[in-house]
């Protein structure tokens, strides 16, 4: 009895953490997959009458794979310098290779409502006429969640 039990405490030992790195790596295969069908589509911007179209530069970002939530958090922070306006751009789909420092187009509303619907178009090199469908959102207007002082 003490041999099944010990053998019982090996097998959850060593199982475990193997059954874990598998969800891990099935969440990174996933994750890049999504990634390369979301790649694919090939985004046409439109340009409606209450839209902007600001030159800019990505002047940061965000790329993490979360493992654990099998998703892909990419974001491009984009600055305006004619207004130094900045906004944050969380990528939806089309092209996604953007990096600091490339100059685009950020196509949005003029709205200050949240965040909204908006195309960010490279301008140079290889990235040029390159287009990716993002969710924007003006940071200079955003409050930030502050806790109470009470």
């Amino acid at each position: 009895m003490k041999k099944l039990g010990a053998w019982v405490l090996t097998c959850l030992v060593v199982c475990a953490p193997l059954i874990y790195v598998g969800h891990l790596l099935s969440n990174y295969v996933k994750i890049r997959k999504d990634l390369q069908r979301k790649s694919a589509i090939v985004v046409h911007p439109t340009v409606g009458e209450n839209e902007a179209l600001d030159l800019g530069y990505i002047y940061s970002m965000r790329r993490d794979s979360l493992l654990r939530e099998g998703r892909l958090n990419l974001v491009w922070f984009v600055v305006v310098p004619a207004t130094n306006v900045h906004y944050s751009c969380p990528y939806e789909e089309g092209y996604s290779d953007f990096k600091t420092g490339d100059s685009v187009r950020l196509i949005h509303t003029t709205s200050e409502d949240g965040g909204d619907n908006g195309y960010i178009v490279g301008l140079h090199d290889n990235e040029r006429d390159k287009v990716a469908s993002v969710w924007n959102f003006n940071l200079d207007t955003v409050e930030p969640d502050m806790p109470d002082d009470e």
